[in-house]
């Protein structure tokens, strides 16, 4: 699917087994699997006894994890609490994982890109686990270039390379994805001016919107397809 004509994303679930949920989302050159496991009953120090517990790990696409993947968990973290129902769900654990397959960015520099794309795979996997979530979720990295001053939504990692400013921004989304109900996340870094990072907002905005309603059209897609196929199995028996 082109979003707004510069961007291609690949959307799949159900791509893993012996998990709850799993998703695997690709935006340019960047790709996350993403798998939960929960609820399950916690281990002593992680039990919260009115609310559920999220343990979340990412793992990068080299090497082992250090401290930027440990900032990305946290931020991955305080995006998704916000939409998981988490009192439905007291004293019980759900871990997610992220696995970045493909960062499509400079990893010593950059990780926009990766984590943007770990909040949409960590979406679509808790959907397909089935947890009981308040509203709906999208999110989308943009850059402003060094050259031009061109804001660019869903940047390569060449673009990134030459950018002045790069920022991931997670909107939670209501109404059919069709309202911004609050800014679940905007991390910002480089040199940048607030009409810029005003600029960042409003296209930011609209591409989490248009996104938002690709990940409905096919989440929609895939539950149509699975009830007609129940159908042609329950004929069949």
């Amino acid at each position: 699917m082109k979003l707004n004509k510069m961007t291609t994303i690949k959307v799949s679930t159900g791509v893993l087994t012996n998990v709850d949920g799993s998703s695997q989302f690709e935006c340019r050159d960047t790709k996350v699997l993403c798998a939960v496991t929960g609820p399950v009953e916690p281990k002593a120090r992680q039990e919260l006894p009115t609310r559920l517990a999220l343990e979340v790990v990412v793992r990068p696409a080299k090497g082992v994890p250090n401290t930027r993947e440990k900032l990305m968990e946290d931020r991955l973290r305080a995006v998704l609490t916000p939409l998981i129902v988490c009192s439905k769900y007291p004293r019980q654990l759900c871990q997610i994982t992220c696995q970045i397959l493909e960062a499509g960015e400079d990893e010593g520099e950059f990780s926009q890109k990766e984590l943007s794309c770990c909040i949409n795979a960590a979406f679509l996997a808790l959907i397909d686990a089935q947890l009981a979530l308040h509203s709906f979720s999208s999110s989308v990295s943009l850059a402003v270039l060094k050259e031009s001053g061109e804001l660019v939504l869903n940047p390569t990692g060449d673009q990134l390379k030459v950018s002045l400013s790069a920022h991931t921004l997670a909107l939670e989304l209501t109404d059919g994805s069709k309202k911004v109900a609050n800014v679940l996340l905007l991390d910002s870094n480089g040199d940048f001016t607030d009409a810029q990072l005003l600029k960042v907002l409003q296209v930011g905005e609209q591409g989490c919107l248009e996104q938002a309603q690709f990940m409905r059209n096919f989440l929609a897609a895939k539950i149509t397809d699975e009830i007609v196929r129940t159908k042609v199995n329950d004929n069949g028996n």
